[in-house]
Formats: structure tokens, sequence, C-alpha cells
């Protein structure tokens, strides 16, 4: 009865779109930089992996420095 009486003072259907909203324009920017990543990867496969490397290498060192 209570929850009944909270979900009529709150409506959420405001909420709800604008959080679908908000979900898809983040896929929509995923999706972009995903492509991206792809286009960066075809056209300059031995830079991403040097990039990747690096990135590797650098949460390596904060883990190690975290876990000590």
């Amino acid at each position: 009865m209570i929850t009944d009486q909270i979900a009529e003072e709150h409506p959420l259907p405001q909420r709800a779109e604008k959080e679908r909203a908000d979900i898809a324009a983040v896929r929509s920017r995923v999706t972009d930089l995903e492509q991206q990543a792809r286009t960066l990867i075809k056209q300059r496969p031995i830079v991403a992996v040097l990039a990747a490397v690096g990135a590797g290498y650098l949460v390596a060192r904060v883990l190690s420095r975290v876990t000590r």
C-alpha cells in the first residue's frame, strides 16, 4: 500500500525517458569510439600494439604500487 502511494507521488515516465536518452547517447559515443579504434588498428597496427603495451605497463605500475 505504501509502495503504491510512493509510485503515485513520483511519476517515473519523464525520468525513465531521460535515462533512456542518456543511455542511447552513451551507447552512440561508445560505438563511435569503437569504430575509431578499429580504424586506427587497421591503419597503424604497430602503433596500436605499442599503445596497448604502454597502457598495460602503466596499469601494472599503478597496481603494483597500490598492492604494496
